[in-house]
Order: structure tokens, then sequence, then C-alpha cells
């Protein structure tokens, strides 16, 4: 989008219609002009708004903008910027905790095995606003699922893709599936992209460069070097390389060491943005985020979504957390301190780090760290206060929290003697500015004693001037008139009689007054204050360039208070809520277990007035003997089904990202994945059908679950025929008992497919929905759990419940009635289909659906 500027904003034809249309909703402010024979429209805009399309174009409708300024009858560009690069608009959008996120671009270069269904990808992330490049190569699967984990866990808003390359032959035409299959993984991510093609203007010896010492030995292979080098060009960073230059950080992602989530999985679970299914309290409910999310600091924040994200398969590390957490809990005072006190002072260090090295800081910001330095010993008490009192857990309070605390103690001891030594304390907190002090330079202190010298004449004046009021005079100052003196509105008349001159009447500051001596000093005295500011303005320079050099170590301390941030929001949530949170037992060995006693779907039981909430029990591998690893669920709609299965969901991710979960007992293996057939609202608003909705996240779960990860599938078949639906969810059940052997919860209205347990009696328990139907056939939903098999959906039940006409509900009785009678020949038909799909092997059924994709 494009704005121009000559004596005030304006956007032209399709930006005008785009900004009338999707910001104002309205085309009132469209206007029209005749240019010879064209007919122009065009929408001019205020400061105001142009500041409102700003934002909104680059953070709600994610496109790129550009600003044109006339000059000699030509258009040159004067600002641009993008959702990744917000560039020169980055004054006017600020900071918020979900930017930090929408900053992050990709560059992806891949290669096409045409031996195999792999592709082998090359990738670069960069975001600007944290100083931070993370790189990263694997072999992906033919529709890029491993792709999408990485997205999740670095959520890119902008991708450049650079041009492909194959081990073998050329065949554009297989080249262009490969490019049609990475396209719809963007999409499906939300992700803008840009193909680059001129590789040539790449230059990767920048790369090292950029690149902070303690990070230039990293190895980095030549095709991560060209994504990293077309990131430098496409984020402008070469074009003021100095800024630049050392400061970033280079991260290897590893996705190793952490559970697989697709964007199905984020979406489904609800961790940042509501679904909206059936069973889901459409405008009523939260997500996860805004539950878990008691973390007092912008950095916390940011982490809190990162882990959420990449949630750990890693005992060690989930252990980790899991001690600091409790231990937090156990020491009830000292979590008061961090939560209430300390965390609420801590600043956006990012933010201020950013502004040092954009050379944007001031004395106020260097200040403002000066002073979260000074708040880091009380942290270092409270943490060891905790790490003494938890014997059992101090080891993982001294690793995750103390340790890092007293290294950055450390690290900012000379930061905390420079500011010490070079700003004027005193003085800010007499008059709310800040200067360099005086002492440390000759020019400043002659300065600074002609202005105390004036100072002083001002208090003589005062002192004449107030003796001739009875009531009582005060001398004052402000940035607007300098000094002057005040006095109640009663004294007016005697001020004039005075002949003084008023500089302002109000209720509130009563009559504020000068004289013309008084006048005299300000005006010399604001002489002085211009040669102070001169004369320390360089200094000021020095200071804030010895500052940036703490970025590295400012960053360190960002993620060091963003960890303990996020404990103390964990603590707080298990301590605070009012129903029973506990910590999760998990165990990383062969034998596999999924117990979770009274489990809740924490968000649910958390609404405002929400009706007492019934837990269940998710039990599977809970005794030696029982070799449960397939729940098949069924019962009536609106039973909550859907809830079930999120709560199981939830319940394995709070627990490996280190949090407590809303159990009265857990008890898990470790999960490597979470894979989800739930809900298709998200792509329907994208034009995708239902049934291709199920398609797409039934060949991802198929191509990447493992027999440790948990898969949930709710209503899968719902958007075709009910044989062709029944055969779906035939297979990918069978698939997923005979091939993939995880842990399952399967909800279906398909009561046929009780039948698997025949098959496989050992591994799946059939389970359902309790209800009960009263004395008048009304149906009571119980909302539990039980063994057994629902024999009917009481679709015309629910139907009752909700409203529905009688009309309507007596023609559907009586349709049902229809159909009970030709009950035979429909049974021959499904008792048809039931064989044929019973001589199915797994892997045969896995590729036919994938073969459905392409």
């Amino acid at each position: 989008m494009k704005i121009l500027l000559k004596e005030f904003y304006s956007c032209y034809e399709d930006d005008a219609f785009l900004i009338a249309n999707e910001i104002f909703l309205s085309e009132v402010g469209l206007r029209r002009v005749q240019i010879g024979l064209t007919e122009l429209t065009y929408h001019n805009l205020n400061s105001g708004q142009y500041t409102r399309v700003v934002r909104d174009v680059i953070l709600r409708l994610h496109y790129r903008l550009e600003v044109y300024v006339a000059s000699d009858n030509e258009w040159i560009l004067k600002a641009k910027g993008s959702l990744g690069c917000l560039g020169d608009f980055e004054d006017i959008i600020g900071d918020s905790v979900e930017l930090s996120e929408l900053s992050t671009v990709m560059a992806l270069s891949y290669v096409v095995d045409y031996g195999s269904i792999e592709n082998h990808l090359s990738i670069a992330f960069c975001n600007l606003r944290d100083m931070r490049m993370t790189i990263a190569e694997f072999a992906d699967t033919e529709h890029f699922s491993n792709l999408e984990k990485c997205i999740v866990s670095m959520v890119p808003r902008e991708c450049i893709i650079l041009p492909s390359s194959s081990k073998s032959f050329d065949d554009s035409s297989h080249t262009g599936k490969r490019m049609n299959s990475l396209e719809t993984a963007l999409k499906r991510a939300d992700i803008t992209f840009t193909e680059f093609s001129d590789l040539n203007s790449i230059d990767t010896e920048v790369v090292e460069r950029l690149l902070n010492i303690k990070y230039k030995g990293m190895h980095i292979s030549e095709k991560q070097r060209k994504c990293l080098g077309a990131l430098a060009l496409y984020l402008h960073i070469v074009d003021d390389i100095q800024m630049y230059e050392d400061h970033f950080e280079l991260l290897d992602y590893k996705s190793v060491g952490y559970m697989y989530l697709d964007m199905a999985a984020v979406k489904a679970l609800e961790l940042f943005s509501l679904s909206y299914d059936e069973d889901s309290a459409i405008g009523q409910s939260g997500t996860l985020f805004d539950l878990v999310n008691k973390c007092r600091t912008h950095q916390g924040q940011r982490l809190l979504r990162d882990w959420m994200r990449r949630p750990l398969f890693d005992l060690r590390r989930i252990n980790e957390r899991l001690d600091v957490v409790e231990a937090l809990c156990v020491m009830d005072s000292c979590r008061d301190v961090l939560y209430e006190d300390l965390l609420r002072r801590v600043p956006d260090v990012a933010s201020l780090s950013r502004k040092l090295l954009h050379k944007k800081a001031t004395l106020q910001h260097c200040y403002r760290l000066y002073q979260l330095v000074r708040l880091l010993k009380r942290f270092e008490e409270a943490m060891s206060e905790v790490h003494s009192s938890c014997d059992s857990f101090a080891p993982s309070v001294n690793d995750l929290c103390l340790e890092p605390i007293r290294l950055a103690i450390l690290q900012f001891d000379k930061f905390a003697a420079l500011i010490e030594t070079t700003v004027d304390v005193a003085y800010f907190e007499e008059n709310g500015v800040y200067r360099i002090r005086p002492s440390i330079d000759e020019r400043l202190l002659e300065t600074f004693e002609s202005m105390q010298n004036i100072e002083q004449q001002c208090q003589k004046e005062f002192t004449k001037i107030s003796g001739k009021f009875t009531d009582s005079a005060k001398l004052d100052s402000n940035p607007q008139y300098g000094f002057f003196f005040r006095v109640t509105l009663k004294a007016e008349k005697s001020i004039r009689q005075a002949g003084l001159k008023i500089l302002e009447t109000t209720k509130g500051s009563g009559v504020r007054f000068t004289s013309k001596t008084l006048e005299a000093l300000n005006s010399e005295y604001k002489d002085l204050q211009k040669q102070y500011d001169s004369a320390q303005s360089e200094l000021i320079k020095m200071v804030v360039e010895t500052c940036a050099g703490y970025a590295p170590a400012l960053q360190q301390l960002s993620e060091c208070l963003a960890v303990i941030d996020v404990l103390v929001a964990f603590a707080t949530l298990a301590t605070l809520s009012p129903f029973p949170y506990s910590r999760p037992q998990l165990v990383d060995k062969e034998s596999r277990v999924l117990v979770l006693k009274s489990c809740r779907h924490p968000v649910l039981e958390a609404l405002p007035e929400a009706p007492p909430f019934i837990p269940n029990d998710v039990l599977m591998g809970e005794n030696p003997g029982d070799s449960t690893r397939f729940l098949l669920l069924t019962g009536a709609n609106m039973g909550g089904k859907s809830t079930y299965l999120r709560s199981c969901a939830l319940a394995v991710l709070m627990g490996q990202m280190g949090c407590f979960v809303a159990c009265e007992y857990a008890k898990f293996s470790l999960i490597d994945g979470i894979h989800t057939r739930i809900g298709s609202c998200d792509y329907q608003c994208k034009g995708v059908s239902t049934f291709m909705a199920e398609m797409i996240d039934s060949a991802s779960i198929l191509e990447a679950a493992t027999s440790k990860s948990l898969v949930v599938v709710d209503e899968l078949g719902r958007g075709t025929s009910t044989y062709d639906g029944f055969g779906l969810a035939w297979a990918i059940a069978d698939d997923i008992l005979a091939r993939i052997k995880c842990f399952c919860i399967f909800a279906t209205h398909f009561h046929e497919m009780s039948a698997l347990h025949e098959r496989y009696p050992d591994a799946l328990r059939n389970v359902r929905v309790e209800t009960r139907i009263d004395e008048n056939g009304g149906l009571i939903l119980l909302y539990k759990v039980v063994p057994g098999i629902a024999e009917r959906s009481f679709g015309i039940n629910i139907a009752k419940i909700v409203g529905i006409s009688d009309d309507i509900i007596k023609d559907a009785e009586g349709m049902l009635e229809k159909l009970e009678k030709n009950t035979i020949v429909e049974d021959d038909e499904e008792e048809r289909i039931i064989k044929k799909l019973k001589t199915l092997q797994g892997e045969e059924l896995r590729k036919a659906i994938l073969e459905s994709m392409k």
C-alpha cells in the first residue's frame, strides 16, 4: 500500500478503497478528481487518521506500507515498513507484547530430492526487535509438516523464498507441485511470502559482521548464509550496518527436546485465540494464555507465549521448572514479594536496549536501567530465601533463577557506577529533569554555579515581593513560565494594585504572577540552561554509547527476569485459583501411561458465573497389566466430548510447559507431540470445505505422529456422506491402533466404530458421555465419561433442549421412524462396507489418505 504526502496525506484508487472499507468502514471520505480523461478516486488523511491507518495496515491487515513525498515534480520514498520490519513506523506503532512475535521474518531455501518424497530445507529467521537470528536445516515430508512445527515455534509473519534446486534432474512440473505444497503450508500459517530471485545481490560476508563475538565461531552452512544475507538485504540491515554490527545473537533451532505442535493443535486447543466449536461457550470463553498469563513484565509475557508454543520433551528440564514452581508455592511470602512488588518495577528491557542500539535513548532510559540494576539485589535476596528454605528444590532454583541474577549483579557493577557518577539524581528528584552532574566537567560546573546564583537572586526577589501580601506566597517554577510567584485567588486584587504581571489565574493553583526583576532573571536563567544543555549533549551521547555496550548483557538479564516472571505466574495460578491444581508426575520409560484423575478444563471452569465443572478421569496404562492406549468416545451432542478431549490435551501441554495442571492427580509418560482434528471454523473462513479440512489434518496426523504422541480426534467424517465419513473415521482409527500405536482419544458419532474393540481388545476401550431420560422423555446431560457405548446420538432430544419448534421436531421423529423401518436394508449395506474396511491394512489406508491430498 502507498500513501502520498504533499500538503497532507493521500491514498489513491485501490489503496483509497482499502482504507475506506477495511479501516474506516465507510466510503464517505472518498473523493474524485478529473485529470485529463482519467478520473481518480482518493482519500485524504489528517495526522490522526494517518496514525490509525499506519497501525491498522501493518498490524491488522499485514500489508507493506510506503509513504512518498513530492519533491521537484517527482515522488520520493520517505518511509517504508512491514510487519516483520517496522522501519520508519516504529515510533508510531510503539511497543506491545505481541509485536515482538509479529516482527519475525524468515528466509527459506529448499532442495527437492526427486529420488524420495523428502524436501531438504535451509531456513533463517531474523527478529530486529530482539536482535536475534535463528538458523535451521532439516529434511521434511512432502507436505512440510516439520516446517509447520518450526513455524509454530518461531511465529514468523513474512517469508522470503529463495530459488529451489534439485539433487537430480530438473522437472519443472514436479518443482511446481512442491512449490504449491509449500505455499499451502505458509497460507495455513497466515504467512505472507515473497519470492527472492536476485541471489547475486546477497552479500554473505555481512553475516559475520552482524554477529556478536560469542557467536562468530558457530557453523553456518552456505545455504543458511544465503538466507541470512537475504534477510539482511530485505530488512535493510545492510543500509545501516554500523548500528547493528556485533549485536545479533545467533541461535540454532532445535526440534529435539521440544514437543511437536502444529497450527491445527494451537488453534484447536485455543491457546491464543478461540475456535468456537459447538461445545465451546461462545462469546464467553477465554484462551489458555489469558488464564495462565499472570506475568508482570513484557518479557515474561513474551516468554510465556514461547513456552506455550514449545512445550518441553526433556524430563530433566521439565522437572527443573516444576521444582521452582513448587518451591514458590511453598514459599508464599517470597512469591508475594516477587509478584506484588519486585516484578511490577521491571521495565521492558528489550525495548530499552533497542533504544540504546538505535541511538534513540536518553538519560531517562539509562537511569531506568540503573533502577533495575539496583533492584537486582532484592531479587537475589528473595530467591536466596527460596533456595535456602527448600533443600530438595535448591539445585533447580539455583540454576534457573539465583545464579543468573548473581551473574547479572556482577556484570552491571560498572554500569551502576557509571550512572551514579554521571547522572544528577538529586536534581531529578527535585525538578523531574534528567541531567549530567555538573561536577564532572568544568564548563558544566561554571554554568551550574551561575544558575545557582540566579536562583538565589530569585529567592531574594521573592522575599521582597512576599512582604506585600498578607496571604502566604510561594516561589515556584515550571517549563512554561520558568520562575514565578503564586498566591491564592483572594490576593488577585492586591497583585493588580501593586502593578505586577499576572501570568495565569485558576481555581486549582490560584494566581501565578511575576515582576520585571523576576522576568529578567528568568531570561538569563533560560540562556544559562541552553548553555548547560549544549555543554552536556556530548557527555550524554558518550554515556548512552557506553550503556549501549551492555546490550548483550541486557539481553541475558531480560531472559533471566522473564524466566522468573513466568515461573512466579505458574505458582500464582496454582495457589490463587479456587480450583485444585497439582504437580504432574512425568515418566520417561518404555511402558506408556496417561492417568489424569478428576481432570478439568482450566479455562472453562474459571469463566465468570460458570456452573460447577464436572471433572472426569483419563485412564490409560494405569496399572502394570493395562495396555489401553485408545479411548473411543461416543455420546450425545453437547454432552462434553470436545471438552473432555481438550481437557486431556491441555493437561499434558501445561505439564510439559512446567506448570501445575487442573487435576487432582496426574501421571503421564513424556509426550513428543499433540496432534488434533477438532473443528473446522478456521478453514471454512479461508474457503476450505469441512471435508478438505478433515483430510488436511488427518494427513498431518498420519505423517507426523509417533508411538509417543497424543492424538485427539473429534467427530471425524462430518464433512461428507455418512458411509464415506464412517469409512474415513474407521480407516484413520485403525491406522492409529495398528501402525502408530500412540495414546488417542477418538470422539465419534459413528457408534458402529465400537466394533474396533473386537479387533484390538487390549488397546481400545469404549467410553461414553452419560445421559439420562427423565419421566417426561427429556434428555439430561450429565457430562460424565463412563465405560460403555452410546447407542444413540440423541440429536432430536438436543434439538428440543435448544428450542427447535415442535413442528420440526415432529417431522424429524417421523423421518426417524421411517428410517428405522428400513433398518435391515441399511444394515446390510453398512455390514458390507464394514467388512470391506476390515480387510484394509493401516499403511494402505494412510497412503490412500495422503494421495487424496495431492
